[in-house]
């Protein structure tokens, strides 16, 4: 009986070549997803689903942007974005907001699924002309059709003005840490810094202050091999990020500063927020 029930399984499944196929395009689908370039992401792209979610085709489209230091959108209501760090496959985000116009549903929780999937630092997969940012919660997948509309600088409300460059020198500057990977524990809160001078950067982002030689690759931190770290004399809580913070630096992060002295550092799966110290 089991040797006869196998067979007739064997059967089906032969005989059902639609199944087959749907099981080798998915396979194809995985196959090909990849983690793109920044150059790849740039423009502007229609939202196809939030969570699963199909957003409606409209006059104005529910879109998302993207640029070298900037990410932002709308879904028919307000409009919002950030300065934005794309690195190793994740947008990491200083500061989201936007406008404050009340919503009506579903635009309200769209918008707050969006706002809450850039906080938590998305990763980005490529499919063909498919675009997927997905997070911890939320999951947003966009499509460029015939490519990704290029950003540019015109005063349309519904576009995301690209800003002029911001200098991007750290050599003798001092930041307050915002967060790291989200997180602001601290056991000295008031005290949370970043410093870099020509060669050298000191940080305390929770716990124990780090500090190590620096130098600069185009937008990249290149730390040295040596990180010296004071004792630590707190919970697990706040020594974990410090954890973080040593991993972040040694990972040769890629940095940006933003038009209002904004500062997001990320790499090795971590990210730092920080403003310049007034």
């Amino acid at each position: 009986m089991r040797k006869l029930a196998c067979l007739l399984l064997m059967g089906l499944a032969a005989c059902n070549p639609k199944a087959d196929e749907q099981a080798g395009n998915a396979a194809a689908d995985a196959a090909i997803e990849e983690t793109p370039a920044l150059a790849d992401i740039t423009g502007k792209w229609r939202i196809v689903s939030i969570d699963d979610q199909a957003l409606p085709t409209a006059e104005s489209e529910p879109y998302l942007a993207f640029s070298a230091d900037a990410a932002g959108g709308s879904v028919g209501c307000n409009r919002f974005g950030g300065p934005a760090l794309y690195a190793e496959g994740r947008i990491a985000t200083h500061s989201w907001g936007g406008d404050t116009m009340g919503c009506i549903e579903p635009q309200a929780t769209w918008e707050n699924a969006i706002a809450e999937l850039f906080r938590a630092y998305p990763q980005v997969r490529l499919t063909g002309d498919r675009l997927r940012l997905s997070s911890g919660e939320h999951e947003i997948e966009l499509t460029r059709k015939n490519g990704a509309q290029p950003l540019d600088r015109s005063p349309d409300p519904m576009r995301i003005p690209v800003p002029d460059p911001v200098p991007q020198d750290l050599p003798n500057t001092d930041w307050v840490i915002r967060s790291l990977d989200g997180q602001t524990a601290s056991s000295t809160s008031a005290e949370r810094h970043l410093r870099f001078t020509a060669e050298t950067w000191r940080g305390l982002a929770s716990c124990a202050t780090l500090s190590a030689t620096w130098r600069r690759e185009g937008n990249r931190l290149i730390a040295g091999e040596n990180i010296v770290s004071t004792l630590q004399y707190c919970g697990d809580d706040h020594a974990v990020l410090d954890d973080a913070f040593a991993v972040l630096m040694r990972a040769d992060p890629h940095y940006l500063i933003g038009p209002n002295g904004e500062l997001i550092i990320a790499g090795g799966g971590h990210y730092l927020t920080a403003d310049k110290a007034r």
